[in-house]
C-alpha cells in the first residue's frame, strides 16, 4: 500500500473578480508563468490549457516543439478547474505518472478573489515522493508561481 503524502496547498488573494482571476489563470498563463519553470529545451512561446475536460495542458516552445504537462479533468468556470501534473522527478512528461492540481477561485467580494491551489496525489512519485514534496514546498515553486500570477493581475 502506498503511503499518503500530504498535498501542497498555497493560496493568494488578488484584487479582481473571480471571473477575471479564472480567465487570467487559465487563458493567459503565458503572461505570468515563470519562464524558468518549463521542461522543454527552448524558451516558452505559449503555455496552453485547453478549456474543457479532456483538454491538454502543454507548452509550445519558441523552436516549435511542444511539451505536455497534463490534461484537464475538471472545468468549472469561474469556480475551479483540475489538471493533471505528469512531470516526473526527472522533469520529463510521463503518461503513467498522474498527480493533480486543483485551483479554486473563491470570491470574497466583487473585486477580491482568493485563489487556492492544491497539488495532491504526490505518492504517485513513489520513492521520489518525499523529495518532490520538498521541491514543491520550496519558495521558488508553487509559492513563486502564485506570486507571479498575483503580480500580473496587480500590474493590469
Amino acid at each position: 500500500m502506498l503511503q499518503t503524502v500530504q498535498p501542497i496547498r498555497r493560496e493568494v488573494v488578488v484584487g479582481v473578480s473571480a471571473q477575471r482571476a479564472f480567465e487570467v489563470f487559465t487563458a493567459d498563463m503565458t503572461s505570468w508563468w515563470p519562464a524558468r519553470h518549463h521542461i522543454g529545451s527552448a524558451p516558452i512561446e505559449e503555455v496552453v490549457i485547453e478549456p474543457r475536460v479532456g483538454g491538454r495542458w502543454y507548452t509550445r516552445h519558441q523552436d516549435g516543439t511542444q511539451t505536455s504537462t497534463g490534461v484537464v479533468t475538471a472545468w468549472e468556470p469561474y469556480d475551479r478547474f483540475v489538471v493533471t501534473w505528469q512531470i516526473g522527478a526527472d522533469w520529463k512528461y510521463h503518461d503513467d505518472l498522474v498527480t493533480s492540481i486543483e485551483v479554486r477561485f473563491v470570491a470574497e467580494s466583487e473585486r477580491r478573489t482568493r485563489v487556492e491551489l492544491e497539488h495532491r496525489g504526490l505518492e504517485a512519485f513513489g520513492a521520489d515522493a518525499a523529495a518532490m514534496r520538498t521541491t514543491f514546498e520550496e519558495p521558488g515553486a508553487w509559492t513563486a508561481t502564485l506570486d507571479a500570477y498575483a503580480a500580473r493581475l496587480a500590474a493590469a
